[in-house]
């Protein structure tokens, strides 16, 4: 019975050290919420003028002993023949070196309708496959330990463990939708609406969450062309609340944008607890975005060492003819 309860306890904080207070414990975070616009929103697929692939590492708390680190790559693309456009990512994240990870592979499809001259309406779908995996050889016990000298190599524990790693693999389902203009966009987005069961040990069901955007551009200088683009010289103010279970967050910045370089200021917070002032800078070269941003750690984790981000961004070659550009105006939202 005591193997079984000490066991309950480690994977409670197990999970729970996902998250920092007024942060969603289920789900991931990212700082450079632009970068990956689709894990918040999958109507953010294909609303760039050219398609795009990105990858991006987060190393979160390097002073936390095993850390917690996150990969994600994306893919997404607006195609005319489907009204719409198509999009993916891969993320994994890593809690306490390999004892835990998990990793989600989602699709999305989202249809496009021109509402007026300037005026569009992004409606998606998306469908996800995720997996959860605990490495039980990795971990150590209460008992493995003594009160004065720490670990005792060689000791065996006496709790009760499963002769196998522990594999949770699960299907998730999510919609969203955008409406925008040229100078401002509105998403909106709920996912896990199947409330997926994620419990290694009994039932329990995955929490949906549901994220609001708001945001657009302050044109100052516009560079070439008949319409704004992102060589404008520009600012952009955003606002994005995730709200999943009891857990919230709100991240609030702005963004200037001095082609091709950018660089950002953001906080994030719960309603009860700060959480990180976010610094961004990034530039475009040929095609090729490079972005860092630095999370100082505002709340009692102040000893954590913050958290480190960096993504690369690929731009895919653009469709040459001017009216399926033109079907395919861009959401005036940063680019990282």
């Amino acid at each position: 019975m005591r193997g079984k309860v000490s066991l309950r306890i480690l994977l409670v904080n197990l999970f729970l050290s996902a998250g920092i207070a007024g942060v969603c414990a289920q789900d991931l975070h990212l700082s450079q919420l632009f970068s990956n616009p689709m894990y918040n929103n999958p109507a953010f697929a294909g609303t760039s003028e050219c398609g795009r692939v990105t990858a991006a590492y987060r190393n979160q708390w390097p002073n936390v002993g095993g850390g917690f680190s996150i990969a994600t790559v994306s893919y997404d693309q607006y195609f005319k023949a489907l009204h719409g456009a198509i999009g993916a990512y891969v993320n994994a994240d890593f809690q306490g070196g390999d004892i835990y990870r998990d990793i989600t592979a989602a699709l999305m499809y989202s249809f496009r309708a021109r509402l007026g001259q300037k005026l569009y309406l992004t409606l998606a779908v998306q469908g996800a496959y995720m997996n959860k995996y605990v490495n039980w050889n990795s971990l150590t016990f209460g008992d493995q330990y003594d009160p004065f000298t720490g670990l005792i190599p060689g000791r065996e524990t006496e709790e009760v463990l499963p002769n196998t790693p522990l594999n949770k693999h699960y299907a998730d389902v999510g919609a969203g939708f955008t409406l925008y203009g040229e100078y401002f966009y509105v998403g909106f987005a709920a996912l896990h609406l199947n409330r997926p069961d994620v419990g290694f040990m009994g039932h329990s069901r995955l929490d949906m969450k549901f994220s609001g955007q708001v945001g657009g551009m302050i044109y100052f200088r516009k560079t070439y062309g008949e319409r704004h683009s992102e060589r404008d010289f520009s600012l952009s103010p955003n606002i994005i609340y995730t709200q999943q279970g009891k857990f919230t967050e709100l991240n609030y910045g702005l963004y200037g944008n001095f082609y091709p370089f950018v660089a950002g200021i953001w906080f994030r917070q719960s309603f009860t607890n700060p959480d990180a002032l976010i610094f961004l800078f990034g530039g475009e070269f040929k095609g090729i975005r490079l972005a860092y941003s630095y999370d100082l750690t505002v709340s009692k984790l102040t000893k954590s060492g913050g958290s480190h981000e960096i993504s690369l961004g690929f731009r895919l070659p653009c469709p040459k003819k001017h009216s399926f550009r033109q079907d395919i105006m861009p959401v005036p939202c940063p680019k990282f």
